[in-house]
């Protein structure tokens, strides 16, 4: 297992290094050397944003500013190379050594960013991974044992569904409805955005009612992926030979299909659940964005709208990690769930 995972944190090096460049190269020919906040004062002159772009090295070449944001740049500094890129390094940046840089919006760290926001992230996916979860493997295994009847049709139809009906199309509706409608029909209603109310919230019960919509929406389209997957997954077993066997030894019914048979279906799933590691950052951006949620997906949909490239630049990258980490998480869990699995 040690091996494995050596093996596939050396295969990860070059993925990430793919990801940050072709990120990197899209922003350069989207925002150019375009500095956020330089045309709201009338008193620079082409000079002053010349020399200021020069500060943030953003006339130096593309390869240049890229080796830069990587750290290469202070690395061959401080070995006395630094004139292998045409200067000294001027760019509050390095990867290599876990600095993001900074906003070019506020100044702040981008990795404090990420982090102040990381945790309404793993809030909001958690629980609907969780709710996902908890309704998909029953839904799926009700859909196995009762194949081609009216209930596995229904099920059939609620999870295409899923698949078709837009994320942010399903969020304006239950707003509309539990927000808008429940508020003018003076019913118990539920808060259209934020986590929290800005006057007298932040408790347990002010989050969850900000929470439920968000969560239900994210859930609802893991709802409809998983529970295809343990049904189709849960008819292959039933129909394998130890089954039978089970079967044919007097074993219960519901021993032999929540037991044994269950366990060795949902083992894939775990692989599933793995790969949603990454939704941290991408999965839960639309509902983010509807519901107003603070979290990552937020931040960088309004970074991206106002060219903060560094920020933009910190979270893909931080998301290209957690699609790396979320794979051999994945992995390694099938592993744990099925003793026959084995990584040399």
């Amino acid at each position: 297992m040690v091996g494995y995972v050596a093996r596939r944190l050396i295969m990860a090096i070059p993925v990430l290094f793919g990801v940050t460049l072709i990120t990197f190269l899209l922003m350069h020919f989207t925002a150019g050397s375009y500095v956020p906040g330089l045309q709201l004062d009338p008193n620079l002159k082409p000079s002053d944003i010349a020399r200021i772009r020069s500060n943030l090295g953003l006339d130096r070449p593309v390869l240049v500013q890229y080796l830069d944001w990587l750290g290469i740049g202070a690395i061959l500094q401080q070995v006395g190379l630094g004139g292998l890129l045409g200067g000294g390094h001027n760019i509050d940046t390095g990867i290599l050594e876990g600095n993001f840089g900074r906003s070019l919006i506020d100044g702040t760290p981008v990795l404090t960013a990420v982090l102040e926001r990381l945790p309404n992230t793993i809030e909001l996916t958690a629980t609907a991974i969780v709710l996902g979860a908890a309704v998909s493997i029953p839904v799926g295994v009700v859909s196995a044992l009762r194949r081609g009847g009216r209930l596995d049709q229904g099920l059939t139809a609620i999870s295409v569904a899923g698949f078709a009906v837009p994320q942010f199309w399903l969020g304006l509706m239950l707003i509309l409805l539990f927000s808008v409608t429940f508020h003018a029909w003076h019913l118990p209603w539920l808060p259209s955005s934020g986590a929290t109310s800005p006057i007298g919230g932040g408790g347990l019960l002010d989050r969850l009612e900000h929470l439920v919509m968000p969560a239900v929406v994210l859930a609802f389209f893991y709802l409809s992926n998983w529970s295809r997957f343990v049904r189709s997954s849960m008819v292959e077993t039933l129909s394998q030979d130890f089954v039978r066997t089970a079967r044919s030894k007097g074993m219960t019914e519901r021993r032999t299909v929540y037991v044994h048979a269950l366990r060795n279906a949902i083992a894939p799933l775990v692989t599933l659940v793995g790969l949603e590691l990454p939704g941290l950052v991408s999965g839960a951006l639309i509902i983010e964005v509807v519901f107003g949620w603070p979290g990552i997906g937020l931040l960088a949909f309004q970074r991206a709208l106002q060219f903060d490239f560094t920020t933009v630049m910190g979270i893909t990258t931080f998301a290209a990690v957690l699609v790396v980490a979320g794979n051999l998480l994945a992995d390694m869990l099938y592993a744990v769930v099925d003793p026959r699995v084995r990584y040399a």
